[in-house]
């Protein structure tokens, strides 16, 4: 695979309140990058810093090889000197403009003429289907439509960063579906970088090349689903992908947790590690079950929830674990009634990597 050129070179710090960042993110050209992590991680801030709308402390921020911010005392390019397109979740349309003139606004605001920047509105209009909206208002708009219209601002001034907050946030279930569809068909042509707030994985995976998990301030994780899966580097990295994981010290094939409770594993290691295990490969039993299974133990039911394509069964006690099993597995099993379990699990289930 031939690398990308690095459109997008950010590294700062900043301070928001008792939010601590510690910043470094790159993006390639052709390039989006979904960030993820638990509320109050600071993804939306680090969306208005690249836009320009927050100061870094220290640090530097690079669009397409040339220095935006280097913090205090140095280069600042305010933002509406970057060539950066930005969707915010609640989309800030102009209520008292059509939605013609909504998109040709930044047009209009860098010195295009009107008529031109009206037919580049009208095309971009157009591509995202709302072109027979074209004089309506945003007051007239549900809200799927009118982050369809936000994008095509965004898009219309062809920028070289595309930035989106939650862009699906603030649509219905149904128009979701549709926006999403929307999103995936401008990102594919969409020859800048995009860096884009997700809230949901699903989001991030149909959207996205790359997932950049960002906790307490701090991006922990970067890389594609796959790798993030192979070797989550924390409880919330697996939580994400649905994983099962246990952090602990490693002698040999039995990893030990702080609370003591052991796992045995298929592989030995040594040190501090994290054990991943897919909610499938974990088998629940009303009786102790026979046979070959290393990881075999008791634990209530918490809760029963239902997925779209499986339940999910969540166990406490000393090794909280999430099982995955059909709609028969639980009427046979009576896990609505919840009580206490057996759960069984194979050594070889489990994936290690340090930690």
């Amino acid at each position: 695979m031939v690398p990308l050129e690095m459109n997008i070179d950010a590294t700062f710090t900043a301070t928001r309140g008792t939010l601590k960042l510690d910043i470094s993110l790159q993006v390639g050209d052709g390039e989006t990058l979904a960030l993820l992590g638990p509320n109050g991680a600071g993804k939306s801030t680090v969306l208005r810093m690249l836009a320009g709308l927050q100061d870094i402390e220290r640090g530097q921020i690079s669009l397409a090889g040339t220095l935006v911010d280097g913090g205090p005392g140095a280069v600042f390019v305010p933002p509406e000197q970057r060539n950066v397109g930005v969707m915010f979740q609640d989309h800030l349309l102009f209520p008292h403009l059509r939605l013609l003139d909504n998109v040709a606004f930044g047009l209009t605001s860098k010195g295009v003429k009107k008529r031109l920047a009206r037919t580049v509105a009208r095309y971009w209009l157009d591509r995202i289907g709302m072109g027979d909206y074209r004089n309506a208002r945003p007051d007239e708009l549900s809200g799927g439509q009118a982050q369809r219209v936000a994008l095509a601002r965004a898009l219309a001034n062809k920028p070289q960063l595309l930035l989106l907050d939650e862009p699906l946030a603030a649509a219905d279930a149904t128009a979701r579906l549709e926006l999403r569809r929307t999103l995936q068909t401008q990102l594919k042509s969409f020859g800048g970088s995009c860096v884009l707030v997700a809230h949901d994985i699903g989001d991030a995976l149909a959207l996205a090349d790359r997932i950049a998990v960002l906790e307490e301030g701090r991006i922990v994780q970067t890389g594609t689903i796959n790798e993030l899966g192979a070797r989550p580097a924390s409880r919330y990295v697996a939580d994400l992908i649905g994983l099962n994981c246990f952090r602990g010290t490693c002698s040999g094939n039995v990893l030990t947790m702080a609370n003591g409770a052991e796992i045995i594993l298929g592989t030995a290691h040594d040190g501090q590690a994290i054990a991943t295990v897919h909610p499938r490969a974990v088998a629940l039993f009303r009786e102790r079950p026979a046979g070959s299974p290393r990881n075999v133990f008791q634990a209530p039911v918490v809760a029963v929830e239902r997925a779209l394509d499986c339940i999910r069964v969540r166990l406490g006690g000393n090794l909280p674990i999430v099982a995955e099993v059909t709609e028969s597995a639980v009427g046979d099993l009576g896990l609505d009634r919840g009580g206490d379990v057996w759960a069984a699990v194979k050594a070889t289930e489990f994936r290690v990597a340090p930690a």
